[in-house]
């Protein structure tokens, strides 16, 4: 992935966590109470998965010239699944890098 994509979606990740964390310490009357526990953490844990999750190769988008050469075409993501995961990886990041992980470790047993 190149570098500012890959900026950019760390930057946007770490915006949907805040608004995330945001929403999670607003009370009813409108006042915000900043809470430290298990769904901090939790935000936390997902957004260092991210980094793993950027750069697990099974993601990767292929160019044009180099879809028609294995004969395959891009495809093109729909904007709401696009946000869909990524409000996915933010809430079940760590649970998605573990299973992209694993999946990640079979496609390398394969290709040995």
């Amino acid at each position: 992935m190149n570098k500012p994509v890959y900026v950019l979606r760390i930057a946007l990740q770490a915006i949907i966590i805040a608004g995330i964390y945001f929403l999670y310490c607003s009370n009813p009357d409108g006042s915000f109470t900043l809470r430290i526990g298990l769904v901090l953490a939790w935000l936390i844990l997902s957004f260092a998965s991210q980094f793993y999750l950027m750069k697990f190769r099974g993601l990767y988008p292929i160019s044009q010239a180099v879809a028609d050469a294995k004969g395959k075409t891009v495809g093109e993501m729909n904007f709401f699944l696009a946000v869909g995961l990524l409000l996915a990886y933010d809430l079940l990041g760590p649970v998605i890098a573990i299973v992209f992980y694993y999946w990640d470790k079979r496609l390398v047993q394969r290709s040995n």
